[in-house]
């Protein structure tokens, strides 16, 4: 192996000082280590669908709402969401309004009933020019803030128009939305947000109904109204009045008792854990060699296992990680940044452990009255 002293010949033999040196390592380290922090700090969520009540016209009085929200797998869930209305006019009108905060085109998976009978849904253009066709719809105005100047950001806005007589009616809505992931546990953490905030802004709000279905789910959810609640299969909830801004429904899939235990033990521990066998079996190698060898300088066991050790563990550090996500499975994370760099330390974990090794083989030699 070329000596350190080697390296600074080669270095003074290009006129480069021992400081211009010192300055092109670390700035390499830098580098490495600058590249490192930004991979681990990429977001560690997917963004999901975001759902959200309708915006009701001035003319709308609810009645009653019904949210029926069942998983489908762990990926989506398939929302209901009924609202009883008593319309104070008859004619041509737009009763509600939905934000789906996408402007694509309507793809069939948004679909609206009114007593019974499915309605066309368009989107509104998202430069709509007549800033004064959806002022009277009351609550979209307070939350778009319509004024003579501004022209509104309406994209995501779904309407549907309706010969709506007066009296009572039912619009029922239906929708597939993707969760929200997570994705900064070695476990995929899964969630639905439903924002309530519209319904601050109805001429009225009476009763409201909430159903959620979990029963896809092996383990449990959970679900904030007021408290948080853990629970599995169906669960119910009434009030009178809003009972918050956002109902959020979270879990994590259930998976089996060894995943849970290397999650438990993190992919580094185990890591730890493997080498610690090798530890022991290169001390153990070292011992044997010195006892039948006792008037050797130099110890090619301690020299050779002092490279390999290390190395081994830099491998199982970044394989444990991919063994640990094998067993959890579909539900694995997967995000770990990049691991390699890993190696960039590696010339640290040989000059440390060679040291511990060379220690021991002494206390060996010693022992032997050598």
């Amino acid at each position: 192996m070329m000596s350190f002293s080697a390296f600074l010949f080669i270095f003074k033999s290009l006129n480069i000082s021992l400081m211009h040196m010192c300055r092109f390592v670390f700035s390499i380290l830098f580098f490495a280590i600058s590249v490192c922090s930004y991979a681990n700090m990429s977001s560690p969520w997917i963004k999901g669908s975001i759902t959200s009540e309708a915006y009701s016209s001035k003319d709308i009085d609810i009645i009653k709402e019904n949210i029926h929200i069942k998983l489908i797998d762990l990926y989506k869930a398939e929302f209901k969401v009924v609202y009883t209305v008593k319309s104070d006019r008859q004619g041509l009108q737009i009763p509600l309004v939905f934000d789906t905060m996408t402007d694509d085109a309507n793809d069939g998976s948004f679909n609206v009933w009114v007593d019974n009978v499915e309605i066309p849904v368009f989107n509104i253009p998202s430069t709509y020019d007549d800033l004064h066709a959806l002022q009277w719809i009351d609550s979209l105005d307070s939350h778009l803030r319509y004024s003579q100047d501004d022209i509104p950001n309406l994209i995501g806005l779904k309407y549907f128009e309706v010969d709506l007589p007066k009296g009572v009616h039912t619009i029922r809505v239906e929708y597939i939305a993707a969760a929200d992931i997570y994705l900064g546990n070695s476990i995929k953490e899964f969630s639905f947000k439903y924002n309530l905030e519209p319904a601050r802004y109805w001429r009225s709000f009476k009763d409201l109904h909430v159903i959620v279905d979990v029963s896809i789910l092996d383990g449990l959810a959970e679900v904030d109204l007021l408290d948080k609640t853990e629970f599995t299969g169906v669960k119910e909830w009434h009030f009178s009045e809003l009972p918050q801004n956002i109902i959020t429904i979270s879990y994590v899939p259930n998976v089996s008792w060894l995943a849970r235990f290397l999650v438990a033990l993190s992919p580094t521990g185990l890591a730890i854990i493997l080498t610690l066998a090798f530890i022991a079996l290169h001390v153990y190698l070292v011992l044997r060699y010195r006892g039948k060898n006792p008037l050797k300088k130099i110890s090619p066991i301690v020299i050779v296992g002092s490279i390999l050790v290390p190395f081994i563990y830099c491998c199982l550090f970044i394989f444990a990680y991919d063994f640990v996500d094998w067993v959890i499975g579909d539900s694995a994370s997967g995000r770990h940044g990049y691991l390699f760099f890993v190696f960039f330390i590696y010339p640290i974990f040989v000059i440390f452990y060679m040291a511990i090794i060379w220690f021991v083989d002494k206390c060996k030699k010693s022992k032997l009255g050598i």
